[in-house]
């Protein structure tokens, strides 16, 4: 990407310092952002198989999803005043759409007939940022448990009149953390990006 000097008339490279850091979105606007615009950020998580079917189908559930490839529910949780409260509200939620019939499934969401009744659903958590406490109680989960979640954290930064995101995954957590400016030249660029994911615990995907 190349930036117009308009004092001088020629094109030069961005300046990366051109990024500032923004105040973490609260919670109820970062549902907002996330929920509004599924399609791009399902693309940017890597997961565009993830289908976003119903925002808040009962109280304390953010989302429910599908996953296309594996055929199962998704819960997708971004409120929580606290990293912990976040997946303990996942957990909640995912506990009680495991007891749900097929018509309880279909009544939310017709696609939700081809996931199977009793299973465990798949969980996407979404915060600014995350604990080591609950990093290492999502990793218990997940190796002991059999459950699969994943994690992932979101930055906002300022470019100029814009606000952009930076969104990284942080369970499983990735061999080397790329920096968001780095990331978005790479990325309108074309380069690739430095850093590359750590092999995922059995039953998570690859981001």
């Amino acid at each position: 990407m190349l930036r117009i000097d308009e004092s001088s008339k020629t094109l030069v490279a961005p300046d990366a310092a051109g990024f500032t850091p923004e105040p973490a979105p609260e919670p109820s606007e970062l549902y907002h952002l996330v929920v509004a615009g599924w399609h791009a950020f399902a693309a940017e998580i890597g997961q565009p198989g993830l289908h976003l079917l119903a925002t808040a189908p009962e109280p304390g559930m953010d989302a429910v999803a599908f996953d296309e490839a594996s055929g199962r529910a998704v819960i997708v949780q971004v409120s929580g005043e606290t990293p912990r409260e976040n997946l303990t509200c996942a957990l909640v939620a995912a506990g009680e759409i495991a007891g749900w019939d097929a018509q309880d499934l279909a009544e939310v969401h017709e696609s939700l007939s081809a996931a199977v009744p009793g299973d465990s659903p798949r969980i996407v958590l979404i915060a600014s940022a995350y604990d080591d406490q609950t990093i290492a109680t999502m990793d218990w989960l997940v190796r002991r448990h059999g459950l699969e979640i994943t994690a992932y954290t979101v930055e906002t930064l300022r470019f100029g009149s814009e606000r952009m995101v930076h969104v990284e995954r942080a369970y499983p957590a990735t061999e080397n953390k790329v920096d968001p400016a780095a990331a978005f030249f790479a990325n309108v660029s074309g380069s690739p990006a430095t850093g590359a994911a750590s092999t995922p615990p059995p039953g998570v995907p690859a981001a």
